[in-house]
């Protein structure tokens, strides 16, 4: 591709395309039946990066044309602002079928996208537009609490085909559980292709295969695929979702729902940066984005607890997941010293009444052991976390494998299935929720049992 004629922005351009921006989608807007052209696309594309996850209505959206050369990485010419004219007027005619589901029942919401689009007449003066999204839109884009897509938009930002967005959507939504499986004709109507491509080689080549290439070129998650036959004819495609490791780093900040802004703590960043200097994945942009949510005080006393744990010979696989969920979870290991196994404390060297026993056990701590489980999933690694998942696939049947960890929508149960990973995990390690129990009852009291030890301490009251 050739250098934008306005080299000295090089270097601005760079900087700007590093910078972790989380675009958000209901997973039935994600599944939407609808077709948008590569403009189209790229003008929507816009528009999302612009929402803040707070807001409680949509506004006037201005889409400068320079944002969209540098964000697209496109060749400036003369008629840069045309294409993105036209994109925008298309956007605002497109329509849209996304199932709901309302209390009498699922119904279809049938929709335009876009509206009010604003542009100048002449070109050589353009230098924005001005577009809204339509009213309808609102359960799709605002205030979304549970099942809906996040993911960095640089991932999609080099994507030349549509349907190559679009397959990764789909795509990214199963990327814990690993597989899933689509019919072609319902797939092609989400794509909205069924008049385009009606016959499934033609479909196979120009989307799912060019979908395929795409991905493994440009994004955090890659594929392969294996047809489904109903008799001779292929009724339904099966994709097998793998971590693209060659572009991991663009795809590391799914955690973090604010877009990383500029800050001035370039020393500390450095000295922060030194010590994960080991750490497989950690990047400068990584960094940012956790100091500027949750602060520098903050992620610097986690980086150091998790290097402590790891000098201590503690097995932590995944150190930058190991923070981050220390980071979303601050309070849940509140009063403990460590996540990993203490010294196992025998329950006949507690020397309490059972009562007081039974009660952490029903209460507080049966809060944590859950929230424990789902930081294990969390901090495993890639390949053993996918391996659990087969093993949990292999257990079950698929629609009991579905009915537990999906959503009605189809979407994965992120709670359900972090939880089942992280008891196969403690299998694996040979220990039960009874042994973790008595771990984090030493160290959540651990003062007062050596104080009962010496004979000044009877009964935890």
């Amino acid at each position: 591709m050739k250098k934008h004629k306005n080299d000295k922005n090089n270097s601005n351009t760079e900087k700007e395309t590093n910078v972790v921006r989380l675009i958000r989608k209901a997973n039935r807007l994600v599944e939407g039946k609808y077709r948008f052209d590569i403009w189209e696309m790229r003008v929507f594309t816009k528009m999302l990066m612009k929402i803040h996850r707070d807001d409680e209505d949509f506004k006037v959206y201005r889409i400068y044309l320079h944002e969209v050369i540098q964000d697209f990485e496109l060749q400036e010419d003369g008629h840069s602002y045309k294409y993105l004219k036209q994109g925008a007027e298309r956007l605002g005619r497109r329509e849209i079928r996304v199932l709901m589901d309302t209390p009498d029942g699922k119904m279809e919401l049938f929709t335009h996208i876009a509206t009010g689009v604003k542009s100048f007449v002449e070109e050589k003066s353009a230098k924005y537009l001005d577009i809204s999204f339509h009213p309808d839109m609102k359960p799709f884009l605002l205030q979304l609490q549970s099942q809906f897509l996040m993911y960095d938009v640089r991932n999609i930002l080099k994507l030349q085909s549509s349907f190559s967005i679009r397959i990764y959507e789909l795509l990214k939504q199963y990327e814990t559980i690993g597989k899933r499986q689509i019919k072609i004709q319902e797939l092609k109507e989400m794509l909205d292709v069924v008049d385009k491509y009606p016959l499934y080689g033609n479909f196979k080549q120009r989307v799912i295969v060019k979908a395929q290439e795409d991905l493994e070129e440009f994004t955090d998650i890659k594929f392969t695929f294996d047809e489904v036959k109903t008799g001779r004819a292929v009724t339904a495609l099966t994709f097998w979702i793998t971590p693209n490791k060659n572009k991991q780093d663009v795809g590391k900040m799914l955690y973090f729902p604010e877009i990383a802004e500029e800050i001035s703590t370039d020393g500390e960043l450095d000295d922060l940066l030194n010590v994960t200097k080991n750490w497989e994945g950690m990047t400068k942009s990584l960094l940012e984005q956790w100091i500027n949510f949750y602060g520098i005080e903050a992620v610097g006393q986690e980086i150091s607890k998790t290097n402590k744990l790891i000098l201590e010979g503690k097995n932590i696989h995944n150190p930058i997941g190991f923070v981050t969920w220390a980071l979303q979870n601050p309070n849940v290991l509140k009063g403990t010293s460590t996540v990993q196994v203490a010294p196992l404390v025998a329950n006949t060297e507690l020397k309490l009444k059972s009562k007081e026993i039974e009660k952490y056990w029903k209460g507080e701590f049966n809060q944590w052991f859950l929230d424990y489980l789902q930081q294990l999933a969390i901090a495993s690694k890639h390949e053993i976390f996918h391996g659990i998942v087969e093993e949990l696939r292999s257990l079950y049947s698929e629609k009991l494998f579905s009915s537990l960890f999906l959503h009605k929508d189809g979407s994965v149960n992120e709670e359900a299935l972090n939880s089942s990973v992280g008891v196969k995990l403690l299998e694996k390690e040979n220990r039960t929720k009874e042994t973790v129990f008595a771990d984090w009852f030493f160290e959540r009291f651990q003062q007062k049992i050596t104080l009962q030890r010496n004979g000044a301490w009877e009964v935890l009251t």
